[in-house]
């Protein structure tokens, strides 16, 4: 597909549907984001053309960005946090200030995990696997597989202090072993295999460029690679994996809240949640279908990711975390 013809022709419908309905304020609206960059190439000027609203884009980590938001909560900068793992906005409700748009009545309710947030995407957690980096070695199948001593150093993954994705990685371990301790004796198994990198984005990448066999990412992140004609697999593991969705959310004060709803409510539309399932992601819309590339969701053994429990014991699960690495790195 051509990304400049998708643009314009869903940039188009966009622009008569959304001036039909939606009554932009002008201005400025100012959003935080740990989006992929094709999203915020190809969404932020869809936006921009049909609101006649500028977009300011601050794009970093979701760690980052949240440190960000703590320091500018007396005096907030940004309208909108996109993009990133919800934990983070629930695990800072002063941060943000609930808004329900009215596109979400189009979500599918069992994305809908908090008050606080709307789902942006649904994400899903799988491996990235090059089967010629990886030489005569078996492709890994599962989680328990990624701890065996034969993959040591040849696992990418996002450090789960840096990245949201990395973390909620990391929070499906704990919890696809029936136990936390049972998880935790899979994880440090993986942990001791990793080569660790503070970015989410650069695990695929070093998988497709042969750096490194396998990579612990997202599904879209390999598909693009895969899409590209790299030499890059999808394998979802045996034991389940996280079908999470991530995070949109209006930050409490900000300067310009009108028009960051209405960016809530263009990025939850049919038109926006499109080029989601074209780019690869899973759409929050039930009236938008995913990527015929991808395998249907049914197929995918799913973990019941919690994410009240995730978000409450984020900060005592990555210090935890931090401590492990130092064994291991």
């Amino acid at each position: 597909m051509n990304p400049k013809k998708t643009l314009l022709k869903l940039g188009v419908a966009l622009t008569a549907t959304l001036s039909a309905t939606m009554a932009f304020a002008d201005g400025t609206v100012t959003v935080y984001t740990a989006a992929p960059q094709n999203f915020v190439d190809e969404l932020v000027p869809m936006f921009e053309e049909a609101s006649g609203t500028k977009v300011e884009v601050i794009k970093a980590g979701s760690g980052e960005l949240l440190n960000r938001l703590t320091a500018e909560s007396a005096s907030p900068i940004a309208d909108v946090l996109w993009s990133v793992d919800g934990t983070v906005v629930d695990f800072n409700p002063d941060l943000f200030t609930a808004y329900v748009s009215p596109e979400q009545a189009s979500v599918d309710p069992s994305l809908i995990k908090s008050e606080l947030w709307s789902p942006f995407t649904a994400v899903v957690m799988a491996f990235a696997v090059n089967k010629d980096a990886l030489g005569d070695k078996p492709v890994p199948a599962s989680w328990s597989d990624l701890a065996k001593p034969e993959y040591d150093d040849l696992i990418s993954s996002a450090r789960a202090d840096k990245s949201g994705s990395a973390y909620i990685q990391f929070a499906t371990v704990l919890q696809a072993f029936g136990d936390e301790q049972s998880g935790w004796d899979v994880y440090n198994g993986m942990l001791s295999n990793f080569v660790l990198s503070d970015s989410s984005g650069a695990v695929p990448r070093f998988v497709n460029d042969g750096e490194l066999p396998i990579g612990v990412t997202l599904e879209d992140a390999a598909l693009r690679y895969k899409e590209g004609g790299g030499p890059v697999e999808i394998v979802y593991p045996a034991e389940g994996t996280a079908i999470s969705p991530d995070a949109i959310a209006l930050v409490s004060g900000s300067p310009n809240s009108d028009a960051g709803k209405k960016f809530i409510d263009f990025i939850l539309s049919a038109e926006a949640q499109k080029v989601v399932a074209a780019q690869g992601r899973r759409p929050v819309r039930t009236d938008v279908p995913s990527n015929e590339s991808l395998v249907p969701l049914g197929d995918i053994k799913a973990v019941d990711y919690d994410f009240q429990w995730a978000a409450k014991e984020r900060k005592r699960l990555v210090e935890a975390w931090g401590e492990a690495v130092l064994d291991y790195q």
